[in-house]
């Protein structure tokens, strides 16, 4: 079950792990109510756990547990249910939980739960003490361990630090220090959120307008006007790269003008990349900047175009030379927008889904081995962005507008990425060009001694078998591709810097690399 399809989310793992505390601060984030089980079983039995323990026995309370906890299942509210620490042993009370909503187990260090056991000695009746607690641990080893959707925690976090991790558990995250923090949800029929999105939104937005291009407005804005249950102004712009352009912007901004756009209104971008930077853009100079929202319906615009704030357009010397840092004020990605995604298409998100791997995510890779097995699986494809964009909100959390270096690890790939999509007249798909941008850079990273000898071999291994090509075309020269490159955004100084990986999970950036050795470089990696 995909977290935000249910109304209703448990929270469970051992003793002392926050649950009834993490459970209140989600549900103010999702705007659900917060219940905590053990708080029912009290009511119903009329005194404190321990003190119905002592007087009726373990197996009463575990009785009126299930008692408690089925009933609440039969309502199935909107809400955020903190359980006990051993609700789930029962297989019964699993089955009931597990058909009412999703499960997160939440893991912490034995040692940080036995310091908050001490501090609360006697208050929990199968927990006392430490030793107790670490008995109760050993037990249930096995059955915390058996539930998928988890979180592990490092160290003693504090509250704070804990509920955006559960959050981004169940398909959402909260991006700040950009201004305004704005949600990320990534949900199959995830859509439907939109009106309370809407509603949470202050000033409420007096009118709206709807961009999207000439393939995704016919296939999705339907569905979008229909969770908006209202009609609202639609402007197509042309699909492609090849139209991400000034002159599009100012349609757009014609298109906000006849929709009496004011500043406290709303554009909604409906699209894949280009769809979202050319709207954000747009939004971002329209008197002096107004909100928008993303609906990104393509893999790669849900991984990486989709999320951050990068709004922008091309120029014919080079790509997102002209934009903005305007984030939107929140990120819906519907995940059944992909079942109609081209293959091409959905294989150019393969490539930054790669890279987030390469950059902060080993564990991606073993997931991307199942692609082609599971491709029309929208729950595999759905884990498959929740967790693809957990690198990227971590790396934009870091480093918000690119100062310390650690969010310029995003575009690892994309500098030769870039040079080789516009060289191609955007022929070659972004995300094909950044297959190719990735072993180029790990070329470089061998060739300067950063990297071992092979890494680039393995990661063009690992593109290929998804069905990214990982050689630049035949035709473009190294001297044209340098043409572009002179041209790259990300230049300063005089030089280009590159984002290199080191390892598999580990990438350093602004590095420059002698010109002679890059134009040796990309003469090698030649289709």
């Amino acid at each position: 079950m995909i977290p935000l399809a249910s109304p209703t989310l448990f929270l469970y793992g051992p003793p002392a792990t926050g649950k009834s505390t993490c459970a209140q601060n989600l549900a103010v984030a999702l705007g659900k109510t917060a219940v905590d089980l053990d708080a029912l079983v009290e009511q119903r039995v009329g005194c404190t756990i321990p003190q119905y323990v002592a007087k009726a026995g373990a197996e009463a309370f575990r009785d009126a547990e299930s008692e408690t906890l089925e009933a609440l299942c039969e309502r199935r509210p909107n809400a955020v249910v903190a359980l006990g620490g051993g609700t789930l042993l029962r297989q019964k009370n699993r089955a009931v939980a597990e058909a009412c909503g999703p499960i997160v187990c939440i893991h912490t260090s034995p040692d940080v739960l036995a310091r908050r056991v001490e501090r609360k000695a006697g208050s929990r009746p199968f927990s006392k003490d430490a030793a107790g607690l670490m008995r109760t641990l050993e037990e249930r080893r096995e059955h915390y361990a058996s539930f998928p959707l988890r979180v592990d925690l490092e160290g003693d976090p504090s509250p704070q630090e804990v509920w955006p991790k559960v959050l981004a558990a169940f398909g959402r995250y909260v991006v700040s220090g950009m201004g305004q923090a704005y949600t990320v949800t990534v949900a199959p029929g995830a859509f439907a959120e939109l009106p309370r999105t809407l509603t949470r939104l202050e000033p409420k937005p007096r009118h709206l307008l709807l961009v999207g291009d000439s393939n995704t407005l016919p296939l999705y804005g339907k569905k979008v006007l229909e969770a908006l249950g209202e009609s609202i102004p639609c402007h197509m712009i042309p699909a492609g790269e090849e139209h991400k352009t000034l002159a599009t912007v100012e349609g757009i901004w014609k298109a906000m003008l006849d929709a009496g756009l004011e500043r406290g209104d709303l554009v909604l971008a409906l699209g894949g990349g280009v769809v979202g930077d050319l709207t954000g853009f747009a939004a971002s100079a329209w008197l002096r900047g107004i909100r928008w929202l993303n609906l990104p319906t393509s893999l790669l615009a849900m991984v990486d175009a989709g999320v951050g704030g990068k709004t922008g357009a091309d120029l014919p010397a080079g790509k997102n030379l002209i934009g903005a840092f305007h984030p939107p004020c929140a990120v819906i990605s519907d995940t059944e927008t992909l079942a109609t995604l081209p293959e091409r298409e959905l294989r150019c998100g393969l490539a930054e889904t790669f890279k987030h791997a390469v950059i902060g995510d080993p564990g991606l890779l073993e997931l991307l081995r199942a692609f082609s097995a599971q491709r029309s699986d929208i729950d595999f494809l759905t884990r498959l962005v929740i967790r693809s964009v957990g690198v990227k909100v971590r790396a934009i959390l870091e480093d918000p507008f690119e100062r310390t270096g650690r969010r310029a690890a995003l575009n690892l790939g994309h500098t030769v990425g870039h040079a080789v999509e516009a060289a191609s007249g955007f022929a070659v798909a972004h995300g094909e060009a950044v297959a190719i941008g990735i072993v180029a850079a790990a070329r470089i990273a061998e060739q300067v001694g950063l990297a071992a000898s092979g890494l680039s071999k393995a990661l063009a291994g690992g593109l290929a078998s998804l069905g990214l090509p990982t050689e630049i075309p035949m035709g473009q020269s190294p001297e044209e591709l340098l043409g572009y490159l002179s041209h790259d955004k990300k230049k300063a100084g005089g030089v280009v810097r590159f984002a290199l990986p080191k390892a598999v999970g580990e990438v350093v950036t602004g590095r420059t690399v002698p010109e002679e050795e890059l134009h040796g470089i990309l003469a090698g990696q030649r289709a």
